[in-house]
């Protein structure tokens, strides 16, 4: 068992955390060490060994408490055991994020658990239509888009659901309106989420992007949500063709919806609406401004505040989707997606190791945002900030802004 459970490999969001873990405890001895005699330098060691001890306890303890969470998670009778479950799992990596600060475990373990949460109330779903003799759905495939298709899920993540099926049936919308409901109660699903329902047929016209408008009847909307129907053509699309991972279901049916949206960004990556949008997510505002000032909110229950997810963490993320669309690199993280630029040569070594560290600060940023105010996004009050908590900051953003730079070199440059 490694000594974190975010700690596994090389990479440095993995191993960050243990390593700071050590330092913690080498700095709380290393004071007396040097002034020690033979006999009390053993006394050292072993307070180091204890401490050590106790905090392998800590992983051991939270390791059990999580699988008992996910077993019961996975037999849960109904769905607000389950909504329940998910807020107990909240609460446990939320006391671990604390002790740890490790993005790495939170987003794993969220990853998991949601997946638990999602196949239990499939199930229940199921279970309904059979109890209601309404039969079983049709072969289908569930997959998601956004925070979770990343792999990066948190506390509160903003996912895009999509339910496909062969073909439009009765057993078809009935079992869409029993999945809504069931993720509904569950907790998965909020006012905020998207969840969409159609045919193979109609996913291929939508990834195609061969209908040049979007009517309410090609997106059959749950109950669930009352926005409009209608979607910014490329930008619904690219997060929701790149970002996009298998859910449930029939794997095959789910395995020629994926390889559809590929196939689709394959051909669009050099034609005019990709590199239209390319330019305006490789030029979005970043948080710092002219002559260096931060650009704060001016009203609303933000005023005074920056609004780190919209002016540093999401252009990084779009920035970094982008660059592997134009490479060709298959789905994936943003971290993955980093390895692979560096890999073919589209980013330099020292850059990745930069946007990695610029990655891992403003996720930890974010949830601790989400820890205190229980929404998603990360608002940061830069008066609060010390000196070298700004230059730290500011260093991330730069990072982020010679991302963009090479991003347009690479992409509109060659437009």
């Amino acid at each position: 068992m490694p000594l974190l459970l975010g700690s596994k490999g090389k990479d440095i969001l993995e191993w960050r955390a243990s390593n700071e873990l050590i330092d913690g405890i080498r700095e709380r001895l290393e004071g007396r060490w040097g002034r020690s005699s033979t006999r009390k330098a053993e006394g050292v060691m072993r307070e180091y060994l204890a401490l050590l001890d106790e905090e392998l306890a800590f992983e051991e303890e939270f390791a059990g408490e999580l699988a008992a969470l996910e077993t019961a998670a996975g037999e849960a009778a109904d769905c607000p055991e389950l909504r329940a479950l998910l807020r107990r799992h909240q609460e446990l990596v939320s006391a671990y994020f604390r002790r740890r600060g490790s993005v790495l475990a939170m987003t794993g373990s969220c990853n998991r658990f949601h997946d638990r949460v999602l196949a239990r109330a499939t199930a229940l779903a199921r279970g309904r239509m059979a109890s209601l003799g309404q039969g079983e759905p049709p072969s289908y495939a569930l997959l998601v888009s956004g925070d979770r298709g990343r792999g990066e899920q948190t506390l509160v993540s903003d996912n895009r659901y999509l339910l496909l099926y062969l073909e439009d049936s009765p057993r078809a919308l009935l079992f869409s309106r029993q999945l809504t409901e069931a993720l509904k109660e569950s907790g998965i699903l909020t006012g905020d989420h998207l969840f969409w329902h159609g045919p193979l047929t109609r996913w291929r016209v939508i990834v195609e992007g061969s209908s040049p408008s979007i009517s309410d009847d090609d997106f059959p909307r749950s109950p669930l949500v009352d926005a409009p129907h209608e979607f910014p053509e490329w930008e619904w699309r690219l997060e929701a063709i790149c970002d996009l991972a298998f859910a449930g279901g029939d794997q095959k049916l789910a395995a020629t919806a994926l390889e559809a949206a590929r196939a689709a960004l394959l051909e669009e990556r050099y034609r005019a609406g990709f590199m239209e949008l390319a330019r305006r997510i490789i030029t979005l505002p970043l948080a710092l401004g002219r002559f260096g000032r931060w650009r704060l909110e001016k009203e609303g229950d933000h005023r005074g505040e920056l609004d780190l997810q919209q002016l540093a963490l999401s252009p990084l993320v779009m920035t970094v989707r982008v660059l592997a669309v134009q490479a060709g690199i298959a789905p994936g993280g943003t971290v993955e997606r980093v390895q692979a630029l560096l890999e073919r040569g589209a980013l330099s070594v020292d850059l990745s190791d930069r946007l990695l560290k610029a990655y891992q600060l403003l996720m930890q940023l974010r949830i601790k945002a989400e820890l205190t105010t229980g929404e998603r996004g990360a608002y940061l009050n830069t008066e609060e900030l010390g000196s070298e908590e700004d230059e730290r900051l500011r260093g991330v953003l730069d990072t982020v802004l010679n991302l963009q730079k090479i991003s347009y070199q690479r992409l509109v440059g060659m437009a």
